[in-house]
Formats: structure tokens, C-alpha cells, sequence
């Protein structure tokens, strides 16, 4: 993958991602190889009057394929009428020349998408929960993905660490990874050695998360274990996990504990994932019939999920809440360099607290 970021004839910046393509599920959790943005690499913060292009082949298995319809299989970021147009736009060319609705592709082609305009710079408050020398923990807002993914590539937190937050923090890395509609504690590492051994201890499972989340329903017993195998659904255009059977997937744990009865019908939720699965919170809950409030992804079918990340979901689709009702309240390790323990804790977010309030009838 080759982005290109281009302010006039004479001013180019080329950075390059030489690794082979990813099989599987790309970074932003749909099918594909590799997206064409996933993790780029920034040379500077981008000017106003910047433009991008990226170039990506196309990828083994596909042979005199409409260009459209690779598209749409391969990036559903975008739907096949999104492609459409911008191909009829001049968005895109194929082996140098300018696509048509008629282009054909195969293995080995490239095809390059002109973007069409600078992506606006993102309006975040991100709060610092705290800083050393070694390492940075910010309370994630939801809505705001911790990286480039997709279509976007100044729409995250790194890249507002790195190029708009003031003071910057320009050699942060992520230590561990939130979903978008998730918010709390992200941790990041300003030094190499620092991330490389803080991940480790986050994938050894030697760090504690904390988790808050309303749910519906109220579980009984009201503290438990929820120890069930997942694995990724089969054919899914998504990230969609499931339950399966004992010896077909990972084993992962979730310890949960009532804190609070909301009304008759929710509960606010304390959480610890013993292991760290994708979107294990969320399944284990919806596997034991109490959902988070507002789970898009769990309480909906691919294509319906896929067309709210499109175009948002109105008020009357989402009544409580505009996203999953999920917070990272606390993370607590040793710290790579001192040794000592370390606890950073996330305030909860407006959002959360007006539901917990609006539910209980306060």
C-alpha cells in the first residue's frame, strides 16, 4: 500500500507499507485483506490544501471481476453505489488509466482512488488521565477511533495525539485498543521498549480492565463468571463473533458484578475481561441475555449494522443511547520502568451518566 500526500506539483511525501497482505479480517474489522488505509504512516501533520491518493493491488482470487463490485467486497466501508459514483466521478483509476463502470480487474492490478477532498480536521476533547516520561493514558470519547481505519485518516486519536493536541505527542503508540463506541482508558507508550513490553504484559494478561456498562435486563446471580468460547461468525462482513462449542474457538473469560438495578428492566454492570478477545464484553452479555444498551452490532443483522456505520441511526432507532453503552473505567498495571503499580481511571462519560440517570428515574 502506497499513500501519496500531494500540496502542489513540486511538494510530494511517500510512505510506504512493505508488509505482505493481511488474510482475513483487516484492522477495521471487515473482510479483506488489507484496506487501503490501514495503518498509515504520517510524514507531517497535513496542510489544509492537501490531497491524498492510495494505491492498493488487487489481491489473489479475483479475475475478470467488475471493478465496482471488487470494491464493494473488498472495502464495505463504502457501499456499491458509493463506488459507483466515485468511479463515474474520476475517482479512481485502473493501471494508470481512468476507471470506468465497465473496468474489469484481476490479481495484481492497481488501482488507485484520488481522494476527493482533505478529510476536516476532527473536534475532539480528548482529557489526559495521565503522563510520564515513558508512557500517556487518555480518557477515549466515543465515536473517535483510536486509529486510521478505513476511510479515515485524520478522524482518530493517534493522529490527534501526534498532530493536533497541544502540546503534540509525536512518538505515541497504542498500547491497548478500544472500540469506536467505546469509551475510557486508553494507554500509550511514547517510547519503543516501553511499548514493546507493556503490550506484552497486556496480551500475558497481566494487566486488570475495569468495565462499566448498562445492560438490559438484570442478571441473576447478580455476580458471576461467564466462561464461554468464541469465535469469529462464519461469512460475516463484519467483526460478528459468536458462542460456539467447547474446543472450537478461544476460551475467554469475563468476571461481571451488579452495581446498580436501573428501573425494572436494565442494570449498570461492573466488568473485568480476564482474557482480552474482540468484543468479548459484548458477546459473553448478549450470550447470557443481557445485551449492552445500544449495541448496534449484536442486536442487528450485517447489512443493517453495516448501513448504520454508513449513514448513523436515527433517534427512534436508538432511543437511549447514539451508541453501545460501554466504558473503560480503570486499567491498572505494573509500570514497565518503575516497577510500581499503576492505576489510571476514566471519568464516565456524559453520555452514560444521563442514561443511568434517565433509567433509574432520576
Amino acid at each position: 500500500m502506497i499513500v501519496t500526500y500531494i500540496t502542489n506539483a513540486n511538494d510530494e511525501c511517500n510512505t510506504r507499507d512493505s508488509r505482505p497482505p493481511k488474510q482475513g479480517l483487516s484492522a477495521c474489522g471487515l473482510i479483506g485483506h488489507q484496506l487501503f488505509f490501514h495503518q498509515v504512516v504520517f510524514c507531517a501533520a497535513l496542510p489544509d490544501n492537501t490531497r491524498m491518493q492510495v494505491s492498493s493491488k488487487v489481491i489473489t482470487g479475483f479475475k475478470n471481476v467488475l471493478l465496482v463490485d471488487y470494491l464493494a467486497a473488498r472495502f464495505p466501508y463504502f457501499s456499491a453505489k458509493k463506488w459507483a459514483a466515485l468511479v463515474t466521478n474520476g475517482r479512481l483509476t485502473h493501471n494508470g488509466q481512468t476507471a470506468t463502470l465497465a473496468t474489469r480487474v484481476r490479481q495484481g492490478d492497481t488501482i488507485i482512488y484520488h481522494m476527493p477532498d482533505p478529510e476536516p480536521p476532527a473536534d475532539w476533547v480528548v482529557p489526559i488521565v495521565y503522563e510520564d516520561k515513558w508512557l500517556l493514558g487518555v480518557n477515549k470519547p466515543a465515536g473517535l477511533r483510536v486509529h486510521s481505519q478505513g476511510k479515515f485518516i485524520a478522524e482518530n486519536l493517534i493522529y490527534y495525539l501526534r498532530y493536533q493536541h497541544q502540546p503534540p505527542f509525536p512518538d505515541v503508540n497504542l498500547v491497548n485498543r478500544l472500540d469506536i463506541h467505546t469509551s475510557g482508558v486508553v494507554v500509550l507508550a511514547k517510547d519503543k521498549q516501553v511499548l514493546r513490553q507493556l503490550s506484552a504484559d497486556f496480551a500475558a494478561g497481566q494487566v486488570t480492565k475495569t468495565y462499566l456498562a448498562v445492560v438490559h435486563g438484570q442478571p441473576a446471580p447478580p455476580s458471576g463468571v461467564i466462561e464461554l468460547p468464541l469465535a469469529r461468525v462464519p461469512g460475516t462482513k463484519t467483526a460478528r463473533q459468536q458462542v460456539v462449542g467447547a474446543g472450537e474457538g478461544k476460551t475467554v473469560v469475563t468476571h461481571y458484578q451488579l452495581l446498580e438495578t436501573l428501573g425494572a428492566d436494565y442494570a449498570l454492570l461492573q466488568l473485568h475481561p480476564q482474557t482480552g478477545r474482540t468484543h468479548q464484553l459484548r458477546v459473553h452479555l448478549a450470550a447470557i441475555g443481557h445485551p449492552i444498551v445500544g449495541d448496534g452490532l449484536y442486536q442487528l443483522n450485517d447489512e443493517d449494522y453495516l448501513h448504520w456505520l454508513r449513514n448513523g441511526r436515527s433517534p427512534q432507532q436508538m432511543p437511549l443511547i447514539q451508541r453501545q453503552a460501554l466504558h473503560c473505567a480503570a486499567t491498572q498495571f505494573t509500570h514497565p520502568v518503575s516497577g510500581h503499580p499503576c492505576q489510571l481511571e476514566a471519568s464516565l462519560a456524559d453520555d452514560m451518566t444521563q442514561l443511568i440517570d434517565k433509567l433509574s428515574g432520576n
